[in-house]
């Protein structure tokens, strides 16, 4: 009579095999995770300044009855900021170098309405998020 030999457990080229495909699925999913993480920041920061930015003008607005003058456009950045003569939202103050976001105005024809974009230099400065006067998403990076 012969005996069947039972094996129990795996062996070692099957424990190995399974290592390299978990270390495989790791190197594509980690970083595309990561990634997805800082976009998903960049844009909350975009949204939470924007937002700052449009108090600002709807005060502007409440005060002067537009937001500024017809076709007229104003940036913020990190380093520089609309003449206080001029701005209209002397409220909204960059964190001089702890932003790498642009924040560009651009008032309507009628001075009733505007577009807000929002640029991040780390990434050319690409269009993270735009909004306009309704506080609608015009465009929202993805």
């Amino acid at each position: 009579m012969t005996r069947t030999r039972t094996s129990e457990g795996f062996s070692l080229i099957e424990l190995l095999l399974v290592l390299a495909i978990i270390g495989i699925i790791s190197a594509i999913a980690i970083p595309s995770f990561l990634g997805q993480r800082r976009r998903a920041r960049m844009i909350g920061d975009a949204k939470a300044n924007a937002a700052v930015l449009r108090m600002s003008l709807e005060s502007r607005k409440a005060d002067a009855g537009v937001y500024g003058p017809a076709n007229a456009a104003y940036t913020w950045t990190a380093t520089s900021a609309p003449a206080a003569s001029v701005n209209p939202a002397p409220s909204f103050i960059v964190n001089r170098g702890t932003t790498r976001m642009a924040y560009t105005v651009t008032v309507g024809a009628t001075g009733l309405t505007y577009q807000l974009d929002v640029k991040d230099s780390t990434l050319n400065s690409a269009t993270v998020y735009s909004t306009n006067q309704n506080g609608s998403t015009v465009y929202e990076l993805h």
